[in-house]
Formats: C-alpha cells, structure tokens, sequence
C-alpha cells in the first residue's frame, strides 16, 4: 500500500470545480490508475481532502503508486511535487496500546426502517449523535478514543473528558447517474479528530486501507495518524 499527499491551488478553476463535486474528484483520483490494473482482493483507493484557508492538501492510499501529473498540472502548485510514501512499513508497525492522534471524514448515518422495507439511510444530524455513532465503531476499528482528567479548579474536576471532537462539517451536494436517470445526492460529511489508542493492530490496519464507515468513494472513511511522543 501507498500513501499520497498532494497540495491543491484552490485559485485554479480545476480545483475550484474537484473541491465542489465529491464525484469529479473521485474521477480524478481514479484517473490516477491505469485502467487495466489488477485489483488486489479487498484493496481500494481511500481519498481525503483537508481544507485550512489557503492550505489545501489532498490524500490519497492505494495499492500502487498513483500518477498525479494531471493533478499537478491542472490543480496543483509545480513549486509542491506530489510526496508518496511506502505505507506498509508504517501500518507493520502498528501494535496495540500505541497511541496516536488521528483525523477522519466520515459519513455518520442510521437506517430508519418502515415496515416491510429496507428502510432509508438518514443522516445523523447534531456533534453529539455524530460523536456517538463514531465511538460505537471505534472497536469494530481497532482503536478506543482516550480521556483525559478535567483541569483542577473546575466545576467536575473529578470528571473525565473525550479527546474527540468534530472539527468540520458539510453537506455535499451532487449529481449522479442511476441507471438511465440522473438522481442529485445529498452527503453529510463530518470531519472528526482526536486521540486514539491502538486494541487490534489487525483490525486497525484493515481499516486504514479499507477505509471507515460509508461514501469511500467520495471523500470519506480515510485515517490519518500521527504517533504520541
């Protein structure tokens, strides 16, 4: 596996129309890969897209090592190749009670049943639904969220407070092909970050490169770590 990180100009009106359109920047994620590559059994590309002010970076892992000329030359900065990395050796390094900070977009939605249906995906709409939904996954993933003890002098100073916190939130809007039709599609993106401890370096690991929750193909559902000195 392979990890990719490209910075993107939000000036150019490439990145202007890849950073409005979830599906457009899927495409030129995909377009990145030769089209008769050979799919590993369970591999997928995860991308992410973080935006603070101006600084607009782009991740990407995948299963080989991405071409991102296109990228460069029509949304990117010629001064800021694009920087890949053997991402294997990292995730064999994972072993559980490591801990690490971490930040994730994810899609955080229930499935409200009516008799005798499937039942409608719905979004869940307030942090603390969102912050709920992400830590009743947190050990399907491999990892527990950590707490910390409330500052001394504090009404509940006893108390213990989560390290996990949402940092964006968006609703993307847009179109796409079902079948012959063209349907519009509405996703809640929520952008979480915080500090983890590692419970299954397997399961974490799996998750890493097969990505969390819903809406892979759009943006969601890739982790990034950064180890806890």
């Amino acid at each position: 596996m392979y990890f990719s990180r490209i910075q993107l100009n939000p000036q150019r009106r490439e990145s202007r129309k890849l950073l409005a359109n979830p599906r457009a920047m899927h495409g030129a994620v995909e377009a990145c890969f030769p089209p008769t590559r050979d799919v590993q059994e369970g591999a997928r590309n995860l991308w992410r897209v973080d935006a603070d002010r101006s600084d607009v970076r782009l991740y990407v892992v995948s299963p080989e090592v991405p071409d991102m000329q296109h990228l460069v030359e029509n949304a990117g900065w010629e001064s800021s190749p694009v920087e890949t990395i053997d991402y294997d050796r990292f995730l064999e390094g994972l072993r559980t009670g490591q801990e690490y900070s971490f930040r994730v977009t994810v899609n955080p939605v229930k499935r409200q049943f009516v008799q005798g249906q499937r039942g409608k995906l719905m979004p869940h709409l307030t942090e603390e639904q969102q912050l709920a939904w992400f830590d009743e996954r947190s050990s399907g993933w491999g990892f527990e969220t950590l707490e910390f003890p409330q500052e001394r002098g504090t009404p509940d100073e006893d108390a213990t407070v989560k390290s996990v916190r949402v940092v964006q939130r968006h609703d993307r809007v847009f179109g796409k092909l079902d079948g012959d039709s063209r349907r519009t599609v509405t996703q809640r993106q929520v952008t979480i970050a915080g500090q983890l401890r590692v419970t299954s370096a397997d399961l974490l690991r799996s998750h890493l490169t097969g990505g969390m929750g819903r809406g892979k193909a759009y943006g969601c559902g890739l982790m990034t770590l950064a180890r806890i000195r």
